[in-house]
Formats: C-alpha cells, sequence, structure tokens
C-alpha cells in the first residue's frame, strides 16, 4: 500500500495540467474536485436553515469565515509553514491559524478601544499579502501534491456526519431567543463571557462583576470578535454559526495529523472517522457508558480546541521526525500552543504527556539530547508559566483521586450509595473505603467498560508493540497525548467532573496512532476489501450484542455484575472464534496472515458504529416526526420569552460598560432553600456584567466543595455582604442602600424578577422604570 500511496501522490497535479480549451477539461477536474466541499456546505447552509437560523446573518457570517478567518490564515499558514500541496489540507491549517491571528487582531483593536472596526485586521492582513512582493507567491500552491479524490469524498462523508450530530443534537433542540427554553446553563456561562470580551482583553466575572475571570477563555474571545466582524447577534453566533465551521476545520486537521504521522493518504479518513463517528461503542443494553467526542454540546471550549490540539501535534510529529520547523515555524508553533492552552485547560497537559514521550523516546533512539524536542518542552514551560496565573481556570477544587470520574455517574451510584458528594475525598472515592469487598467491584467493572467503550481509539496503543513504531518518535509523541489524556481522566478529581476532558483532547492523537496502525498492518494491495469487511464485522458484531446479547430486566443495581460483564464475555467469545478460524487456515493461506490482523483492527474500530447510529438515528426520527426544531420547552433551565425580552432591551440599551444588579441566582430562579446556584443567563442574555447572579464558578465555591457536606453548588454566595446589599435593593430598598449598591459596586441597573423573588414596590419610587415585559421590570438607578 505504501508504493501505490506513493504513485497516487506523486501523480501530476490537476491544477499543473494544461488547460484543454476546446473540451473545458481543466474546468471540469476543478470541478469535480470541488463537488465533494460544495456539497458539504450545501449540507451545513441547509441544517442551519432548517434550525431556523436567520438568512441574513449566515450569509454575514459566510463571509466573515470566508475572508476574515479562512483566507488571511491560510496565506499566514503557508508563509510561516509552507503549503501542505493540497487545498483543503491547507484550508484546514490556514483556519485553524485564522482564528489566532484573528485573536491578535482582537487583544488590539479591543485593547485600544477600536473594538466597532475590528473588521479592519483581516483586511490589513490580506492586504499585506497583496501588497509586500515576496508575501505574494502564498496566494498560490507553488509545488501541488493533490490528494485522490476518494481522500475528499470520505473527508466530506465524515464532515456531513459531523455536521448533522451538531444540527441534530444542538441546533434543533435550542431555538433562538425570546422563545420559553431551557438551555443549559454552561452555554449561559460562555455567552456571558463573550459578552465581556467584546469590549474589554481584561475581563471580570460576569456573575461577580469587578472580581479577575481567572478561565481560560479565549474560545469565548473568538465568538466576541466573531459577533463584531460579521455583524452577526451573539445569540445567534452562540447558539448556531460559531461551531459547524470549527468542527469542519477539526476533521480536516485530524485526517491532516494521520496523513503527516502514517505518510498514507487513505490514513486521514480513518482517523477523521474515528474522532468523529465513534464517541462511545456500548454493546450494554442496560448500560451506555460515556460518549467522548470531539463535538460535545455542552463545553464550547473543548469543541473550539480541538483544532490547536491537532495542529501542534502535527508540528511535534514534524519535530519528532527532524523536520526543522525553521525560525517561522517556530513562530507558528508559539502561537498555536498559546492559543490551545488558553482555550482549554485539558489541553497543555495532554500535549506535554506527548512532548515529554518524545523527547525520552529521541533520546534513547538516538542517544543524544533532542534540542528541538526539548525547546518544544521548553515552549510549553513558558506557556504554561505565562498563562496559568490568568487563563489557566477550572484548577479550584481539583485533586488527586483514581476513578473519580464513575463517582459522578449514576449506576455507580446505584451501586455503592450516595451517601458521599461526587468530587470529594482521597485516594479512592469515599464509598471504595465503606462498602463490602464486592460492591468494591463495581470501580474496576466501570473502568473496563469505559475502556471498551473506547476500543476503537485504544487499541492504537499497540501500535507500540511493532518495531517499526517504536523506533519512530512521532509515534511516542502520539501515544504519549494519549496517556497523558487517560491518565488525567482517572486520576484527577474534579468537583464537576472536568478530569473527562483530558481524554477528550486526547482525541486527535489517538485517532491518528490507530489510523497509522491501520495503514501498516493493511496489505499492499487490495486493502479495501479486509478494512471494509472488518469495519461491517465489527458494526454488526456490536449491533447484534447491543440488541440480541444477554441483559437482564431486572433493577441494574441488583444485577450489575451481569448486566456489565456477559456482553464482554460474549465479544470475548466472538473474538476468540475469529482468531481461531484465522489461527486454523493461516497455512492454508499465508497471505491471511497481515489480512487477518487488518480484519480484527478494523472490527475493533467498526464496533462502535452501531452506537453512533443508534444516536443519529434517533434524533432523525424525532426531525422527520416534527418534534424537531423545538419551539422551546420547559426543563430543568427553563427561562420565560419575557425575561429574555427584557434582558434583550437592557443587551441594546444599556452602555456596554454598565453594571447591572438582579434578585436572580438560582438555577430553577425563585430564590430558596434548594437554591442551585448555577445561574448565569442574566448575565449572558443582557450582555452585561452583573453585581451578583449565580456564583457556582468563583474559585472559593469551588475551593470549598464538600466542606460540611455541601457541594459547591449550594453553597451559599462566597460574598455575604455584597449579597446582602444586592438583595436588599429588590426586598427592602432604600436610597441609601441603592446609593451604596452604585458607589460600592458599580451597579446602574436592575433587573428585577419577581419570578425569583418578591420586589418591593417601594422601587418604583427610588428608581426609574425603562422597560417591562411580564414579570421583569428594568430600573435604571439615579446618578
Amino acid at each position: 500500500m505504501d508504493a501505490v500511496t506513493a504513485v497516487i501522490e506523486r501523480a501530476p497535479a490537476p491544477e499543473a495540467a494544461a488547460p484543454d480549451r476546446r473540451t473545458g477539461r481543466f474546468d471540469a477536474e476543478k470541478l469535480i474536485r470541488a463537488l465533494p466541499w460544495l456539497v458539504v456546505v450545501v449540507f451545513l447552509l441547509g441544517m442551519l436553515t432548517w434550525a431556523e437560523t436567520p438568512g441574513v446573518q449566515t450569509l454575514r457570517y459566510a463571509i466573515y469565515w470566508t475572508l476574515g478567518v479562512l483566507v488571511p490564515g491560510v496565506l499566514v499558514y503557508r508563509a510561516l509553514r509552507g503549503s501542505r500541496g493540497n487545498l483543503p489540507e491547507d484550508a484546514g491549517f490556514g483556519a485553524t491559524t485564522g482564528i489566532a491571528v484573528q485573536l491578535i487582531g482582537w487583544a488590539i483593536f479591543v485593547g485600544i478601544g477600536l473594538e466597532s472596526v475590528l473588521w479592519i485586521w483581516p483586511l490589513l492582513v490580506l492586504g499585506a499579502f497583496a501588497a509586500v512582493p515576496g508575501l505574494r507567491r502564498h496566494w498560490r500552491i507553488e509545488n501541488p501534491e493533490p490528494l485522490p479524490l476518494a481522500w475528499s469524498w470520505l473527508i466530506a462523508g465524515v464532515m456531513l456526519l459531523a455536521v448533522a450530530i451538531l444540527a441534530l443534537g444542538e441546533w434543533a433542540g435550542n431555538p433562538l431567543p425570546p422563545v420559553t427554553h431551557s438551555l443549559f446553563g454552561d452555554i449561559y456561562y460562555h455567552w456571558a463571557n463573550a459578552a465581556q470580551l467584546s469590549h474589554t482583553i481584561l475581563p471580570t466575572q460576569p456573575q461577580m462583576a469587578g472580581e479577575p475571570l481567572k478561565y481560560h477563555w479565549f474560545s469565548d474571545a473568538f465568538r466576541a470578535s466573531a459577533t463584531l466582524i460579521s455583524g452577526a447577534d451573539l445569540a445567534t453566533v452562540m447558539l448556531r454559526l460559531w461551531a459547524g465551521p470549527v468542527v469542519i476545520t477539526s476533521v480536516l486537521v485530524i485526517a491532516g495529523l494521520a496523513r503527516t504521522a502514517s505518510r498514507v493518504w487513505w490514513g486521514g479518513p480513518v482517523a477523521a472517522f474515528i474522532a468523529v463517528a465513534l464517541p462511545n461503542m456500548s454493546i450494554w443494553p442496560e448500560f451506555p457508558s460515556w460518549p467522548v467526542t470531539i463535538e460535545p454540546w455542552y463545553s464550547p471550549t473543548l469543541t473550539f480546541s480541538i483544532p490547536f490540539v491537532t495542529v501542534v501535534a502535527a508540528l511535534l510529529v514534524d519535530i519528532a521526525r527532524g523536520n526543522a520547523l525553521g525560525r517561522r515555524g517556530w513562530v507558528l508553533f508559539g502561537m498555536l500552543l498559546v492559543v490551545a492552552t488558553a482555550s482549554k485547560s485539558s489541553s497543555l497537559p495532554a500535549l506535554l504527556g506527548g512532548i515529554t514521550l518524545g523527547v525520552l523516546a529521541l533520546w534513547l533512539i538516538d542517544r543524544r539530547p533532542p534540542k528541538a524536542m526539548l525547546g518544544a518542552l521548553g515552549a510549553a514551560a513558558i506557556v504554561l508559566g505565562v498563562t496559568a496565573p490568568f487563563l489557566a481556570g477550572g484548577g479550584s477544587g481539583a485533586g488527586i483521586q483514581f476513578g473519580a470520574t464513575f463517582s459522578f455517574k449514576a449506576h455507580y451510584i446505584w451501586v455503592v450509595g450516595n451517601d458521599a458528594i461526587p468530587g470529594t475525598g482521597g485516594i479512592l472515592p469515599e464509598q471504595m473505603f465503606h462498602v463490602p469487598w464486592g460492591l468494591k467491584l463495581i470501580l474496576p467493572a466501570l473502568l473496563a467498560c469505559f475502556v471498551i467503550s473506547q476500543i476503537g481509539r485504544v487499541i492504537g496503543f499497540s501500535a507500540l508493540l511493532r518495531k517499526d513504531f517504536r523506533k519512530d518518535a512521532a509515534a511516542w509523541v502520539l501515544a504519549g497525548i494519549g496517556i497523558a489524556g487517560w491518565a488525567g481522566a482517572l486520576l484527577i478529581n474534579h468537583t464537576a467532573n472536568g478530569e473527562l476532558y483530558f481524554v477528550y483532547s486526547a482525541i486527535p492523537a489517538q485517532a491518528a496512532l490507530t489510523a497509522w496502525l491501520l495503514t501498516a498492518v493493511a496489505p499492499r494491495t487490495r486493502a479495501l476489501l479486509p478494512i471494509a469487511g472488518g469495519l461491517l464485522a465489527g458494526a454488526l458484531t456490536g449491533a447484534m450484542i447491543y440488541r440480541f446479547g444477554p441483559g437482564l430486566d431486572g433493577p441494574w443495581e441488583d444485577y450489575w455484575r451481569y448486566n456489565l460483564a456477559r456482553p464482554v464475555i460474549v465479544l470475548l467469545i466472538v473474538l476468540a472464534a475469529g482468531c481461531g478460524l484465522w489461527w486454523l487456515h493461516r497455512r492454508r493461506w499465508p497471505a491471511m496472515i497481515g489480512t487477518g490482523v487488518t480484519v480484527l483492527l478494523a472490527a475493533t474500530i467498526g464496533l462502535g458504529w452501531d452506537t453512533t447510529w443508534r444516536g443519529v438515528s434517533g434524533q432523525a426520527d424525532q426531525a422527520f416526526s416534527g418534534a424537531l426544531p423545538s419551539p422551546g420547552k420547559k426543563g430543568s433551565f427553563w427561562v420565560t420569552a419575557n425575561e429574555m425580552r427584557a434582558a434583550d432591551w437592557l443587551a441594546k440599551n444599556a452602555p456596554a460598560e454598565d453594571y447591572v444588579a438582579t434578585n436572580v441566582h438560582c438555577e430553577m430562579v425563585k430564590t430558596g432553600a434548594d437554591c442551585i446556584n448555577r445561574s448565569f443567563w442574566v448575565s449572558a442574555l443582557t450582555e452585561h456584567a452583573v453585581v451578583l447572579e449565580g456564583w457556582a464558578y468563583q474559585p472559593a465555591t469551588q475551593s470549598a466543595h464538600g466542606e460540611n457536606d455541601i457541594p459547591y453548588f449550594k453553597r451559599d454566595a462566597p460574598d455575604p455582604e455584597r449579597r446582602r446589599i444586592n438583595d436588599a435593593a429588590f426586598s427592602a430598598p432604600t436610597a441609601e442602600g441603592l446609593a451604596e449598591l452604585r458607589d460600592r459596586y458599580g451597579a446602574k441597573w436592575l433587573y428585577a424578577d419577581k419570578r425569583a423573588s418578591p420586589v418591593s414596590p417601594a422601587l418604583a419610587t427610588l428608581a426609574t422604570e425603562r422597560f417591562r415585559a411580564g414579570d421583569v421590570i428594568v430600573y435604571q438607578l439615579p446618578g
């Protein structure tokens, strides 16, 4: 296959072919190559339209993404690193670079108070590449090395699946405001951050105005800058427009990472498929396992960080193989490493695992210090030192504990009880020190199930059993990223189960390593049949075990040993039978030696497809039945249309720097004894910092998680005096009290919601009513 691939990749580029004016062959070939990407664009636009995204805003964002991110990014990437020889990969690596370049412009323009003309920044970049003679050559690919058309269609297929997952799982379920709806609270948190970052590069806590925001907020800054440049509403950017292009970019760069590592073109589509289509493999009829995906709807920061982690990993592969980056390449490496680190706190630890293992491997292989890789290690250390004091949010309340992530899961709690708060305890979850030995098995059992559910990615670690992989430091880099991801997920104890994000950040490296291994074991000729056969066999096996395999109807907590173990036993029997047949026939058909390993590896990848198909097809059925897109629903965090209208009035009429005070603090809005302090929607929908809203994510609250058996989300406000002054303004207002709220905490507006708590009629005599919608009144404070 390597020889075949080499011939394919060195074939004359269609772009270099002379045009045939009589037949128009030149244009026909370009159209054929563009067709897969046109299909993706049309599908993306169609899904946005179906999800009731305003067409004008979609058009504005499409123009912004093309001219403000993609084209400038491609030019800068080529100037710093050179073209990859084909336009699709240049687009993926370029778009990632373009986001980083945009953030530089955001920092400059917003920092000097010129955020209203931020749209000039990409024009300046484009102008430089048009005006400077030495930069003009980057508008074209000087040495084209096009990939096969099959690569384009396969990647386009993965993109269509990724967009479908976004549209069905996220866009269709969350209508644009104003509409009564329950939106996951963390989305509001990022929305509030983005609103702050639209006018400052030194943000404070949107829910506790004036306190510094120590958090990995670069993804929020990107959405702020995207809103400023495109002119689309922040709500539309947050809930619709930003994610699609970023996920498509992730698919391209993951494929590029795999091709860089494997040096085989079809390794790219395989890696992209593993990363997107296999969030988990669930063969347990009564145990779903837990998905690990590159596009989690509940974490905009993780989705945003994936392309940066991937491109940095690709540069590390080049460094490990001695491919010099040059000075400009190191500038690119440092820039993307900073953005990756400041986008998600799990990014740098995963990358550090790859760098560290790469250093050790190269040192042992070459018997001398690997200067370039040590340089990468030094760069990572510098980035960590610079960003940690300002951007390393999420660390409050984190510690070390084996298997802490499982203590958050319902299946674990059903077995061992709920007498301990998840995210607390010592070296093991608290219940492990009290339950009988038989019940202690739940922890290793769930660990085994979790690993099996990720088997299509974990199997890549077996590449290190091959001598050729062990001699290639790039394999150790990818394996190191994967090991660090799993170590973080299984050893870190976080108050909100944030440790799982470590293994999320390792998905690109793990997918690339598995794909690389498949390209290495596949027959050099006619590899398609055993790969396709293995994928199909794996998918059918997973589907059959789930639908017809062992499973009991009794209470899960009583039969968990059987519910977890028996499907695994059946899977092992199927595996043993397949290996036995291969062993018996390997001498009669020697070609089966390599083919059998290929089929087995492909089957482990295919096992997860049935789980994905069940999830996507179930959501598609809802769409076809008319249940999606959702008109809005009352759920755990519902906000009324009137509350949204009042907030929108404030967003459009109050100066961006003004602070707002509100009586809303609780997730279920109404303040009471059972208040869950994770309310972030007032600061998000008003697009203003709030004197005190929900305080769940304040560092002091997180650090006190579990004290006196109270979790962080039920603790009292970390600043009681602030809350007393704030709440008195609504329940028992006085002229002196309102003046103190204004002078001490900077409040200029009151967002009074009668659904949260009673609002005193006296407030109307002490402040000016500016807007009313249902139970919500917006007041402006005097002075």
